[in-house]
């Protein structure tokens, strides 16, 4: 266990301190902060519920759905795990940390990572076509949790496995109850 912590701490610091540019200093945060990222998601979801008639039963219901779920699925997670985040726990002189600690100190699983990909998993499955903004968009978003400082990898990769089990989850509870009831 000590040599996965070991290389989870590893790759924190090279993507944390190893990949630090302006550019990134400057774009990363933005994922951070909902006052810039929760707006863009309501309105294209609320766009996708207005001008896609055929699935716009499934956007209302499917998407508060998984939220809540992955949301609480984390928290409950994290008061188990009680991992505290990078910032808390290692050398604050070699963290390039670029966000003010907030919340609790609790770090596993990244609530946002696991909320990207859930959202990531649902609209490509009901958008292929665009799955690739989709998944560019999440990827970034897990990247961001790791460049910042808040987070390290494998909090990420187990967000991005629960987020995708519940939009997966749900996804397919749809397609079954539908089948099977509204049918």
């Amino acid at each position: 266990m000590e040599f996965l912590l070991n290389i989870d701490t590893a790759i924190f610091h090279f993507i944390n301190r190893g990949l630090s540019n302006p550019i990134f200093d400057f774009m990363m945060p933005l994922f951070h902060h909902e006052k810039y990222f929760i707006p863009l998601l309501i309105t294209f979801w609320i766009l996708a519920i207005l001008y896609d008639k055929p699935n716009r039963w499934k956007l209302i219901c499917i998407i508060p759905i998984t939220i809540l779920f992955v949301d609480q699925t984390g928290l409950f997670i994290k008061k188990i795990i009680l991992r505290p985040r990078p910032w808390a726990c290692l050398d604050s002189i070699i963290i390039h940390h670029l966000v003010n600690p907030s919340g609790t100190n609790l770090s596993f699983p990244s609530n946002h990572a696991a909320n990207s990909a859930a959202l990531a998993t649902i609209f490509s499955l009901i958008y292929y076509n665009k799955r690739f903004i989709f998944w560019f968009l999440a990827i970034t978003v897990m990247f961001s949790r790791i460049y910042i400082g808040v987070h390290y990898p494998i909090d990420v990769i187990f967000g991005g496995i629960i987020g995708i089990f519940y939009g997966l989850l749900f996804i397919k509870g749809w397609k079954y109850l539908n089948k099977k009831y509204l049918k």
